[in-house]
């Protein structure tokens, strides 16, 4: 027999936990529902924007709903597009850029309550991130690499 939830159903309204006119477009934090899973939507038009080297004490999910992005987690560099899942472990550095053309629309699923983040602005590796989007993406948008 199945164990009862203690969780009620809920529902959180888009108005409630998103917005519109910036990349950082929506943060539900778990606790708010009693759960431990907290949901960060990021969106930008912007080629080459996206969030910048960081760290979390617990794993997060990336998915991609629209667009595509490089990602940099730990020492890979991974390209990923709409449908595409991608694993950032506990304690790696990882971050992410639009590659265009277009947008990118991601629903991060950080496995935590709570968002917790530690920047590590200046430890990009110049090497592995899209530093002008020219010479990494075309007109057509198939990658120059």
């Amino acid at each position: 027999m199945p164990i009862q939830s203690k969780v009620e159903p809920a529902k959180v309204s888009a108005r409630e936990w998103q917005s519109t006119g910036q990349a950082l477009r929506g943060l539900l934090e778990g606790k708010s529902l009693n759960t431990d899973i907290t949901l960060i939507r990021y969106v930008t038009d912007v080629v080459g924007e996206g969030p910048t080297l960081h760290v979390h004490p617990y794993d997060e999910i990336f998915t991609i709903t629209e667009g595509r992005a490089r990602f940099t987690v730990g020492d890979k560099i991974i390209d990923a597009e709409a449908g595409d899942v991608v694993l950032g472990p506990a304690n790696i550095p990882h971050g992410y850029q639009n590659l265009g053309p277009g947008k990118l629309d991601s629903l991060d699923i950080h496995l935590s309550p709570e968002w917790i983040q530690y920047n590590l602005a200046d430890g990009w590796d110049k090497s592995s991130i899209l530093i002008s989007a020219d010479s990494k993406v075309n007109p057509a948008g198939n990658s120059t690499d």
